[in-house]
């Protein structure tokens, strides 16, 4: 009887622990912290510019959001962890998570992406240039076998659309142009050179202080400049090039970082890449516009057009600039014509879709 009693109790002992067990398993599961990701974001735009206090920002929120927490974002605007020219190779280096810069900004190193940046195509607004550019990077990479920034996650690109030459002396012809100081940047300089200018290559974030110490006499951008990086202070005119201008800009993730997210982290930013090309080229859209009023307005900045007599005129001058530009990458071994006919099929259709925008 006893020896019955001491085998119940022993049953009745260890299903008493294997219940506590199983109930202390599900309390350390549940109780199991959260993985975060604390990431940085280096990028040269100052925090005041719209390109930070409404895109940026507005990414990062989106990004901590939909991974409910997961994902901590740490801005550093206005070259405050790394330069512009430096932020592609720091964030390959893993000195930032994640960075948004321009190509152009270290010339020569991503020779074919200039394509984009060449004079001739439709280019009718910021919204249609930066779904070519996003989706033209991805049909070079699988049409033609070339990725130029493989070192590094490219989540996306989005680009600036048209932009003017703004100069502290009128330009009204090609006498105007000719001799004169411009920055100007990747494949805005060929046609400038054409047109009988002298190009100086920096990022925006040193225009204001070549501009303003006399370094350069002019800038050829987007109109947004003149409030976000405050160059309506240091500029009298604007004449309108939309002919002569676009420039890509692209969000990029290093590598290991990638590598370290869960899949459905991974997910998350894929779904946003999508979103963002349209809503980063929205926001250059607006300040664009945004941009020329308030020059006009708040400093007096006068715009000139030129006539169309005038136009002709540099649209001859700069017809030799891509086929020239073709030239020189088809004898390094680069297929730059394939690539500008991927990216006139997508101006031409980007820019028929958001003709209304």
């Amino acid at each position: 009887m006893v020896g019955r009693l001491c085998c119940w109790m022993g049953l009745l002992m260890v299903l008493m622990s294997l219940v506590l067990f199983g109930c202390a398993e599900e309390v350390d599961e549940a109780d199991k912290p959260v993985q975060t990701f604390n990431l940085s974001l280096a990028t040269f735009w100052p925090a005041t510019d719209f390109m930070v206090s409404e895109g940026h920002n507005h990414w990062i929120e989106e990004v901590e959001k939909r991974t409910e927490g997961r994902v901590k974002i740490h801005l550093h605007a206005g070259e405050a962890l790394l330069g512009a020219r430096e932020i592609y190779n720091g964030v390959a280096d893993g000195v930032a998570d994640i960075g948004t810069t321009c190509p152009s900004y270290t010339p020569g190193m991503f020779p074919l992406t200039e394509a984009f940046e060449l004079p001739g195509y439709e280019n009718i607004n910021a919204v249609s240039a930066s779904m070519t550019v996003n989706e033209g990077y991805h049909r070079i990479k699988e049409e033609l076998g070339i990725d130029e920034f493989g070192d590094v996650k490219v989540l996306f690109f989005w680009a600036t659309g048209p932009g003017d030459i703004m100069s502290k002396k009128p330009v009204r012809s090609l006498n105007d142009i000719s001799g004169m100081e411009i920055r100007a940047v990747g494949g805005t300089v060929p046609p400038l050179e054409k047109l009988g200018a002298v190009t100086h290559s920096m990022p925006m974030s040193e225009s204001y202080l070549a501009l303003d110490q006399g370094l350069v006499e002019s800038i050829l951008a987007p109109n947004d400049t003149l409030k976000g990086f405050r160059l309506a202070e240091v500029l009298d005119y604007v004449t309108k090039t939309p002919f002569l201008y676009n420039v890509v800009f692209m969000k990029i993730m290093n590598k290991n970082t990638w590598n370290s997210l869960p899949a459905d982290i991974q997910e998350v930013f894929e779904d946003l890449n999508q979103e963002f090309v349209y809503e980063y080229g929205r926001l250059r859209a607006e300040h664009t516009r945004g941009g020329l009023e308030y020059g006009v307005n708040e400093h007096g900045i006068e715009v000139f057009e030129l006539t169309p007599e005038e136009e002709a005129k540099w649209l001859q001058r700069i017809e030799p600039v891509v086929d020239d530009w073709i030239q020189r990458r088809e004898a390094r071994g680069l297929p730059g014509r394939a690539a500008v006919e991927i990216i006139r099929d997508l101006d031409q259709k980007y820019s028929q879709e958001y003709s209304a925008y």
